[in-house]
C-alpha cells in the first residue's frame, strides 16, 4: 500500500503579500510530492470540513465561536498573527480535519501524512503564534472519543 497523503485545496488562504506566514508553502509541498515523482495523485485524501463538535473537544465554544465569525478581539487576533478572513477560517477548519483523517489513516496504515497541520501553539481559548486551533490535540480527542485509541503521544521536534 502506497502511504497515504492528506491535501487539501484549502489549505492555502490568500494572505496580504507583505506578510510573514508562508502560507504558499502548503500547495509547493504539493505540487512537489508530485512533480518530483515522490507520490501520485492516487496517494492523496482530501479532508471534509469538520463538525464543529470535533473543535470544541478542546477549545473553549466562546472562542470558537468568535473566531468562525469574526468578532474577535483586536488583541486575541494579534496574538494569532494572521489577518481573520472567511477563507482562513475554512483552511483552518479543513487542516483540523485533514490531521484528524491522516490520524485514522495512519491506524489503518501504520504510518500517513499531511501536508498541513502541527499548530499546537494554540491554546483552549486563544490562538498564538500563527495557530488557531491545536489540531494535534484536536484529533487525539476526536481518536480518543471514536475508541480508537485511548492514549497520544505528540513529539515536538521543532525547535
Amino acid at each position: 500500500m502506497d502511504l497515504p497523503i492528506v491535501y487539501h485545496q484549502d489549505y492555502v488562504a490568500p494572505l496580504p503579500s507583505s506578510h510573514r506566514f508562508p502560507m504558499a508553502k502548503f500547495q509547493l509541498l504539493y505540487q512537489m510530492l508530485l512533480a518530483e515523482g515522490v507520490a501520485d495523485r492516487s496517494q492523496f485524501h482530501t479532508p471534509e470540513l469538520p463538525p464543529q463538535a470535533w473543535i470544541e473537544l478542546v477549545h473553549d465554544d466562546h472562542y470558537v465561536q468568535a473566531y468562525c465569525n469574526g468578532t474577535l478581539d483586536a488583541k486575541a487576533q494579534r496574538r494569532i498573527g494572521l489577518p481573520w478572513s472567511r477563507a482562513l477560517v475554512n483552511r483552518t477548519c479543513t487542516a483540523v480535519a485533514g490531521t484528524v483523517l491522516t490520524a485514522k489513516l495512519a491506524l489503518e496504515s501504520g504510518l500517513a501524512c499531511n501536508t498541513a497541520g502541527g499548530t499546537h501553539h494554540a491554546f483552549p481559548n486563544y490562538g498564538s503564534g500563527f495557530c488557531i486551533f491545536n489540531d494535534l490535540a484536536i484529533a487525539s480527542r476526536v481518536l480518543q472519543q471514536l475508541g480508537l485509541v485511548r492514549q497520544v503521544l505528540i513529539v515536538d521536534l521543532a525547535q
